[in-house]
Formats: structure tokens, C-alpha cells, sequence
């Protein structure tokens, strides 16, 4: 090395932090045939007017309407997708094209807001929605449905959100479309920790009236489906979602928060072991390796239990040493497979049982 007059030489290294994940805010209306754009396209909406001025004459344009109206008065902390699939046939070949489209275009929207005819077709609405039902599928369709065939889908499909709107409901309310918005305007952060999805306000929807429809709300809860309520119950007048499920029966949130855990965890181990190739120090496949990974699950389940997300989260490794002896292969291709962790998702009331006795004096 060539000696100058230069005292300390100064190197750095960038570290790039990911870039929030999204996923979890993106969700699509499905149109067919009612919007100008071209078949198999979407597009962006951050407001009503704009999502409007797209809509052709044609397909389900009208409906698109009513989604976009309904979606928009919940407020405007989220904007929506519109997917076109092009004028179909028949409910059938409709879900036939989003199936297609999405196994084409995988991991591209969280949620799909479905058309309401493609309720008489629940038997293909199963067959799609059983490829997003495992724990790791990250994909929903909201559905409309009624009290009669709400039955047609399966208990065990969590991929479904099936929503039945009230009998007195207005010809342009899509009351699916307030569920479909609440879905997507969370934004975990300790500033604003995720609530519950059942009993949050809801507007410009009509909520379903409990005299005389006491047997068949409870019908539409007991299987799972979720309605529009009035808040009436708790001296509250606005109208609020109810139930807050999927159709497998957890609460929305519990799936809310495993997919978070899965989104962020696989990002953010990614962003490190990339980062740590380009470091000083870099980050080595040893035991201080693992521990810095096992640190950023473990910051990564603390900011999910304060954004609301979890209950508690614990993480743990199986060590360098342990792994290596029992894997020599996995060391030499690069291969660690000893992370395991545990999330419990948090919850909210869905009912109360209060337990009073009144005592009278002789």
C-alpha cells in the first residue's frame, strides 16, 4: 500500500431496509365485462369518481357500481383494484377465468370482491377457493350470498368470506363491499394496532332487522356467514359488521395475522441474508449467523404482538453445531432448515355471558 499524507481511510457499506410489503392493502373488484379496460388488465383506483369514469356500458358495469359505491363510503384509508376478465357466458366461466388468471399471475392481490351472481355457482366458488385454504394460502374472496345457500360452502374453506346482505337492503348497496374494505385498510403499526373485525362501524349500508329474522341470523352466524347489525345493542346506532369470519370459522383476524407472520418473516430474512453478501461484517452460515437471524424473527414477533396482531409470538433454532451434525450436506449447499416458531393470533369478544344474582333481604 502506497503511503500518503492520509491518516484513516473511511469505507461504507449501505444497508438497504425492505421495502413494506403491500400485499395485505391489495385487493380487486372483479369485473367482467363492465369496466373499458382490456380483458385480463387491472387497474388502480384511489377514488370513486376515477373508478367511475372507467366503467363501460356493458357485463356487470352496474354491479361495479355498486361495489365501488359501497367500498368508498367506508372512507378512502385504502384505494381497490379492478380486474377485468371480459364479458362471460355464465357464473361458471367466470370463476373459470379468475381462476385462470390467478394461477397466472399468483400472489398478486390479497382479496377479490366477487360478483353476486356467482353465488348459484358455490360449487365452483369451493373448487377455486380450496387452493388458497391451506395455513399459507394468502388469498380470500369475498362472496355474496344468501341464508338458503350459504350451506354450499364448505366449513373448512378459509379462503371464503361469505357475506349475506339484509333483506331490506337498497338496490345499490354491496354490503360485501364493506367487509372487502375493512379487510384491506388495515395497516399494522403501534400506532394503530388492528382491531377486531366484528363490530366495526360500516356505513351506507342498511343492517339486517332482528324482528323477525332472529332464526335466520342465526342460521347465516352459526354457519359462519357474517351480516350487517345495528350497533342498537350497545346504545350505539351505526351500523356494525358481524361475525368477522371465515368460513372455516376463525375469526378474520386470526388468518390476518399468520399471513402477516408469513409476508414478513420471509421478507425480512430475505433483506438480511442479502444484505449480509454486501456487509462488514458479512453474515456467515455459523452460530453468530443464526443468531442474528433468530434476533430479527424475534423483533420481527414483537412488533405483531404491539401492532396487534399477536397474543404472543416466540421463535426459536436449532443450533450450528446440532444442525450440521445431522444435515453435512444442507451445510455444504447452504441450506439451514432449523428455525421453528410459534404465533398465536389475537382475538376479539365475540360474545358475553354475564352472571348476575339478585338478593333480596327477609
Amino acid at each position: 500500500m502506497a503511503i500518503t499524507s492520509q491518516i484513516v481511510t473511511v469505507d461504507a457499506t449501505v444497508t438497504s431496509a425492505p421495502s413494506p410489503s403491500t400485499l395485505q392493502q391489495s385487493g380487486a373488484i372483479v369485473s367482467v365485462g363492465g369496466t373499458t379496460q382490456t380483458t385480463g388488465t387491472y387497474a388502480y383506483y384511489s377514488t370513486l369518481t376515477a373508478l367511475v369514469a372507467a366503467l363501460s356500458s356493458a357485463g356487470n358495469y352496474l354491479e361495479v357500481t355498486h361495489m365501488a359505491t359501497t367500498f368508498f363510503a367506508q372512507g378512502n384509508a385504502v384505494g381497490v383494484y379492478v380486474l377485468e376478465l371480459g364479458v362471460v357466458a355464465s357464473a361458471p366461466a367466470g370463476i373459470t377465468a379468475l381462476n385462470t388468471w390467478i394461477v397466472a399471475n399468483p400472489g398478486n392481490f390479497y382479496a377479490y370482491l366477487t360478483p353476486a351472481t356467482w353465488d348459484a355457482s358455490g360449487a365452483a366458488l369451493n373448487t377455486m377457493a380450496a387452493n388458497y385454504s391451506s395455513p399459507t394460502g394468502k388469498t380470500y374472496f369475498f362472496v355474496t350470498t344468501t341464508s338458503g345457500t350459504i350451506s354450499a360452502y364448505l366449513a373448512t374453506t378459509k379462503a371464503i368470506v361469505a357475506i349475506v346482505p339484509s333483506p331490506t337492503a337498497a338496490s345499490s348497496e354491496f354490503q360485501a363491499a364493506a367487509f372487502f374494505y375493512q379487510w384491506l385498510a388495515n395497516l399494522p403499526a403501534i400506532a394503530s394496532p388492528v382491531p377486531p373485525m366484528a363490530f366495526r362501524y360500516v356505513y351506507g349500508v342498511t343492517p339486517w332487522v332482528l324482528n323477525g329474522n332472529g332464526t335466520t341470523i342465526s342460521t347465516i352466524l352459526t354457519a359462519f356467514g357474517n351480516i350487517i347489525l345495528s350497533g342498537a345493542e350497545g346504545g350505539v346506532s351505526t351500523a356494525t359488521l358481524r361475525n368477522g369470519t371465515t368460513m372455516d370459522g376463525n375469526q378474520m383476524m386470526f388468518w390476518y395475522g399468520v399471513d402477516w407472520a408469513l409476508i414478513q418473516s420471509k421478507q425480512q430474512l430475505a433483506n438480511a441474508i442479502i444484505n449480509g453478501s454486501n456487509s462488514n461484517p458479512p453474515l456467515y452460515y455459523n452460530q453468530a449467523g443464526i443468531n442474528t437471524l433468530l434476533a430479527i424473527l424475534d423483533a420481527m414477533g414483537a412488533a405483531g404482538t404491539s401492532f396487534g396482531l399477536f397474543l404472543n409470538a416466540t421463535f426459536a433454532a436449532t443450533s450450528f453445531a446440532t444442525y450440521t451434525a445431522a444435515n453435512p450436506s444442507n451445510y455444504a449447499a447452504g441450506i439451514y432448515n432449523g428455525f421453528s416458531g410459534s404465533v398465536t393470533p389475537q382475538l376479539g369478544f365475540e360474545a358475553i355471558t354475564f352472571f348476575l344474582d339478585a338478593v333480596t333481604f327477609a
